[in-house]
């Protein structure tokens, strides 16, 4: 199957309308796992959240970054997802395209930043036919006059890229404040004024909402012009959906939504109580063009004794970001032998992660320490 559809330039296009929560991020995934199997072609989703979730990125912690007790008050499930970047709330204002290729496939970049430019070239032809001047930004941005109106994120599968992203029609700018968690109602009210002016949506831009349907067309319509693609309907296979089933409880448990972080628990109680002697705790946070990075450092006098990165970053593959931090202990708290450390296990491992360095991750080391 997969060479018939890759030498036809012929892709699957799977339109599932309204979908659970869990759903919205179990899918891709699903797909992802057929795909590197060889059992699908590579594939396009269209989906939108049949309720609001809150979403956040896989490298995220989770206590850190969102306010617990709102999304319970307030009955919101909280999801986390494979991809990496930031929290985000999910709705059926925003309509989703979930792209699942084969890294193989000449019509898409190797490369995790140049098939962003190739891909999201368009969501920039979709807004452009509804009369919005949308721009690309790198690294996985679409603007209108400097504000966002595309949220979009990758990761790599095996040998399979998976690239989402979704068209903004409205936005809840209070409930997206509302479920972050922060230093207190001041800095709130002035996240939800920048957020308003950062962040723009279809109805803001062009005054009315297009129908869901003539949105698709227009979608579909051009991820076939910008990939030189034919789309053909389908729908997800048996072996999709018996996947689709066990990852939706993958999501919906404890252990995932705390994520990656658990490996580190006793560096995360250690956090909480006073340190003496040569070993000291100490947190930073970095911007970098990518992301943000954060740091929980134990170090013991000039050496890494443990380390957690954590933040709104993306690292490829995401599995091996715990392996930077295990090749990180014992190493000497020094910018340029953090830095050509982390540089060589970027090379050896193939890492790719678009906006953040080897120094980026070394200068957020050294803020923590």
């Amino acid at each position: 199957m997969r060479e018939t559809f890759m030498a036809s330039g012929t892709w699957r296009l799977v339109d599932l309308g309204a979908v659970d929560p869990y759903e919205t991020q179990a899918i891709y995934e699903a797909i992802g796992v057929a795909r590197s199997r060889g059992l699908v072609p590579d594939t396009i989703v269209f989906c939108q959240p049949r309720n609001q979730l809150v979403c956040i990125g896989y490298h995220q912690e989770l206590e850190s970054e969102i306010d617990l007790e709102y999304c319970e008050r307030n009955r919101i499930p909280i999801v986390r997802r494979i991809l990496g970047g930031g929290a985000v709330i999910l709705d059926s204002g925003q309509q989703f395209y979930q792209l699942i290729a084969s890294r193989n496939n000449p019509t898409i970049p190797y490369g995790v930043e140049d098939a962003y430019a190739k891909i999201l070239a368009a969501l920039v032809r979709a807004y452009r036919a509804l009369g919005i001047p949308a721009e690309y930004r790198a690294i996985n941005d679409v603007q209108v006059r400097g504000k966002k109106i595309s949220g979009n994120g990758a990761t790599v599968l095996d040998d399979v890229l998976i690239m989402t992203g979704n068209m903004i029609l409205d936005f809840d700018y209070d409930t997206m404040c509302n479920v972050l968690k922060v230093p207190s109602e001041k800095f709130k009210d002035k996240l939800v004024r920048n957020l308003r002016e950062w962040v723009t949506t279809i109805r803001k831009e062009i005054g009315t909402l297009p129908s869901l349907d003539d949105l698709k067309k227009i979608l579909r319509e051009s991820f076939e012009e910008e990939l030189s693609i034919g789309l053909v309907p389908g729908k997800l296979l048996g072996h999709e959906k018996a996947m689709l089933e066990q990852l939706v409880k993958k999501y919906q448990s404890k252990e995932w939504l705390l994520g990656p972080q658990l490996e580190h628990h006793e560096l995360v109680k250690k956090r909480a109580v006073k340190i003496t002697g040569r070993v000291r705790i100490g947190e930073g946070n970095f911007k970098a063009k990518g992301g943000l990075i954060r740091v929980l450092l134990e170090a013991d006098g000039d050496l890494v004794s443990d380390i957690m990165l954590t933040g709104d970053f993306w690292f490829y593959p995401k599995e091996k970001l715990i392996l930077l931090e295990r090749k990180l202990r014992g190493v000497k708290l020094d910018t340029k032998i953090l830095s050509n450390t982390i540089y060589r296990f970027y090379r050896e491992e193939g890492i790719e992660s678009p906006g953040v360095s080897p120094e980026d991750v070394a200068a957020a080391i050294e803020l923590a320490s």
